[in-house]
């Protein structure tokens, strides 16, 4: 298996997670609604207020906006694997897409759902959405817009809608911004300037929501990091680069303490089993 990620501007993203390693990973925001399709192992996946453990072959709904933990659990032989769909906000507030009614009712997800009783023609769907998105070159963006629609008409069909009620904290506003500049080394005055507020409101915004913007910077960063290991074979190196360290030890210095264990534990280094919560600064 190859890892790979395939984003689409304006529509969403698609992704083969493969991880070679058990490793309990501790606090990953969740920034794009997502549904998961596990292949090879279980997935247990917990909040503040949920816990699941998926079995291969079953689906979890995951809504953004929130912070989730998981442990990825190996079968006996081979890599942990998942299919992930995600949509982008865009494409998600169209609302045609629930223009017709739908028996049963519709129930918005604010968190997690496990889809039970998944149809045999849903999961088909969704499994060749997600290998023609991401293994056919040039297929028009429209196409995989509708291939992408789809799945959440077909999400519909079984009464789940993903909830678009998040309110937007400032803590999510600085992250959506620092994930699409992650070569920027931000001060927090240019920060505050592009949220249109000073930088003492800034620091009492965050500080209110229990975050620190230095803190915050280095788990955008560390978080992106995980998902490139997880979900592309690009050199840890390269990865380093792409989220904005010229040094390779740094970033994996960085890396060993955001999340407790080292980048190469996601490829193949193994390591024990660790729920550790860390803690970080600088």
């Amino acid at each position: 298996m190859v890892r790979k990620i395939k984003v689409t501007p304006g529509i969403g993203t698609i992704s083969l997670l493969i991880q070679h390693s058990e490793l309990f990973i501790h606090d990953v925001y969740i920034n794009k609604p997502q549904l998961i399709l596990v292949q090879n192992g279980s997935l247990s996946v917990t909040n503040q207020e949920q816990h699941f453990t998926l079995q291969a072959g079953e689906m979890l709904v995951i809504n953004n906006g929130q912070t989730l933990s998981v442990t990825h659990h190996l079968p006996e032989n081979g890599p942990f694997s998942c299919a992930i769909m995600a949509w982008d906000h865009q494409l998600l507030g169209d609302t045609a897409l629930y223009a017709t009614g739908f028996s049963p009712p519709l129930i918005a997800v604010d968190t997690l759902q496990v889809i039970p009783h998944i149809p045999a023609a849903f999961k088909q769907s969704f499994t060749d959405t997600h290998s023609a998105i991401l293994w056919h070159h040039g297929l028009p963006a429209p196409i995989t817009r509708h291939r992408m629609l789809e799945q959440l008409l077909w999400l519909s069909q079984l009464g789940v809608r993903y909830s678009l009620q998040h309110s937007e904290s400032v803590t999510q506003r600085v992250r959506e911004l620092l994930v699409d500049n992650l070569h920027k080394s931000f001060t927090a005055a240019e920060v505050a300037e592009q949220l249109m507020m000073n930088e003492v409101m800034l620091r009492r915004r965050l500080a209110a929501e229990d975050c620190v913007l230095r803190n915050l910077m280095i788990d955008v960063r560390m978080t992106q990091a995980l998902r490139l290991l997880q979900c592309t074979d690009l050199a840890i190196s390269n990865i380093a680069h792409q989220v904005g360290y010229e040094s390779g030890s740094r970033f994996a210095e960085r890396f060993r303490k955001r999340f407790g264990f080292a980048p190469t534990a996601i490829r193949g280094h193994m390591r024990p089993l660790s729920a550790q919560t860390m803690t970080y600064n600088n």
